[in-house]
C-alpha cells in the first residue's frame, strides 16, 4: 500500500520512540523518500524500530547528482566521498580510461562516466552481490560503466589515467554506530589499523597507471600521513591530501 500523509504520523511516532525526538533531518527524509510510494507501514514501523538506515528502508540515496539503489550489499553513499568526484570534475580536463576499485554500488564511477562521457570507465568488486547492485543502478544510466568481478587487481588489465577507490579502512574491531552494523563489514573494517587494504592498493595501483597517471584513495581520520609515506615509498610523486566537509584528512593522492 502507499505511504500516505496519515501514514506518517504512524511512522513519526515510532521514530520519536526509538529516537527521542532527535534526528528530525533522518525523520524527515525518511518520511520524503516514502510518501506516495508502496511500503508496507507495519514492516517500515519495525525497520525503524531495529534502526535500520533509513536509507536502507528507502532503497535509495542521493549522492552527488545522481539518485543510486542501495540495499546491504553496498555501503551507503555518503556526502564526504562527493568532495572526491567534484575535485575529479575540477581538475581532470580529459580522462581516457578510469578505474573504480570496490566500486560497491557503483555511484562513483557512474558520477565520472557522466562528467567525462568519452571515457571508457571499470568498477570492480569481489562481492557479486555488490555488483548486482551497481548494474542495476548502471542500468539506469545508459550503461556507460563497464562492471567485473576482481578482488583488487587480481582480474583487472590494461593501464589507467585515473585509479580511485574507497576501500575499507575501520581498524578491525572498531565499535560502530547501531546503523552502521547493518553495512556490509567487508566493505568497512580492514586490519593492520585499517591499513592493509589501502597499502596493497597503494603497492599495486602503480603498475596499473599510465605514465603521470593518478591514484585517489578516501580514507580515515588519521590515516594520511603513513599512506603518503607509504606512496612516497612506492614511487609516487606529487603526493598530496584533500580534507572532508569537517576539515579533516579524507583523500590522499600521488601520481606514477
Amino acid at each position: 500500500m502507499k505511504i500516505n500523509k496519515s501514514s506518517t504520523k504512524k511512522i513519526q511516532l515510532a521514530w520519536n520512540s526509538v529516537y527521542k525526538n532527535e534526528y528530525d533531518e533522518g525523520l524527515r527524509f525518511l518520511i520524503l523518500g516514502l510518501l506516495d510510494k508502496d511500503f508496507s507501514l507495519d514492516g517500515v514501523i519495525q525497520e525503524i524500530k531495529n534502526k535500520r538506515p533509513i536509507q536502507y528502508i528507502i532503497g535509495e540515496w542521493n549522492f552527488y547528482e545522481g539518485t543510486y539503489f542501495v540495499n546491504q550489499d553496498v555501503l551507503i553513499p555518503r556526502p564526504e566521498t562527493e568532495i572526491l568526484v567534484d575535485h575529479i570534475k575540477n581538475n581532470f580536463l580529459n580522462l581516457e580510461n578510469v578505474l573504480d576499485l570496490g566500486t560497491g554500488s557503483g555511484c562513483i564511477a557512474i558520477e565520472i562516466s557522466k562528467i567525462f562521457k568519452s571515457a571508457t570507465i571499470f568498477g570492480s568488486d569481489i562481492c557479486e552481490k555488490a555488483l548486482k547492485v551497481a548494474k542495476k543502478n548502471n542500468n539506469q544510466s545508459n550503461n556507460r560503466v563497464n562492471f567485473i568481478k576482481s578482488n583488487w587487481f587480481s582480474d583487472i588489465e590494461g593501464q589507467f589515467d585515473l585509479i580511485v577507490s574507497n576501500p575499507p579502512y575501520i581498524p578491525e574491531g572498531t565499535k560502530l554506530e547501531a546503523g552502521t552494523l547493518f553495512e556490509p563489514k567487508v566493505a568497512l573494517f580492514s586490519k593492520e589499523t585499517g591499513l592493509k587494504d589501502l597499502k596493497k592498493i597503494i603497492s599495486e595501483a602503480i603498475n596499473y597507471l599510465k605514465v603521470d597517471g593518478t591514484l585517489i584513495l578516501e580514507h580515515g581520520i588519521g590515516q594520511s600521513s603513513e599512506l603518503s609515506s607509504h606512496m612516497k615509498k612506492i614511487g609516487y610523486k606529487n603526493i598530496g591530501t584533500l580534507n572532508d566537509l569537517k576539515d579533516i584528512n579524507r583523500f590522499v593522492y600521488g601520481y606514477k
